[in-house]
């Protein structure tokens, strides 16, 4: 499970809108360079891309932040269900009597991920 929420906070979506911008707005450059635009077409055809995949690279950034932010609320959702469990397998044996203490399992503060920051 540590795994799985370490991979969670890993997730950097700070670079998706520049990656798709420059990216694709470096094709279409190249495109119109090597086809011979003449300068005023080629400048208004470059801003005009730049434009459009930074709106399209927006809307795509912000899917996958709600995406790993859904993730995030189901990983914790699990960790307060493991504890719960935990907790009600703590009081089933005390009131058993069994007398032995159980230990935490693998549940720990440590394991606990931050919010994701806000894009």
């Amino acid at each position: 499970m540590n795994t799985d929420i370490d991979q969670i906070k890993k997730v950097n979506t700070k670079f998706i809108t520049p990656l798709i911008v420059l990216g694709c707005t470096a094709i279409i450059a190249l495109f119109t360079y090597f086809k011979h635009y003449p300068a005023g077409d080629f400048f208004v055809i470059v801003f005009a891309s730049v434009v459009i995949f930074l709106i399209i690279g927006l809307i795509i950034e912000k899917m996958v932040t709600r995406f790993v932010e859904i993730n995030y609320e189901k990983q914790m959702a699990e960790l307060e269900e493991a504890r719960r469990l935990e907790e009600e397998a703590r009081a089933a044996m005390e009131a058993e009597g069994g007398g032995e203490e159980m230990g935490p399992l693998d549940i720990q503060e440590q394991d606990v991920p931050p919010m994701p920051p806000e894009f």
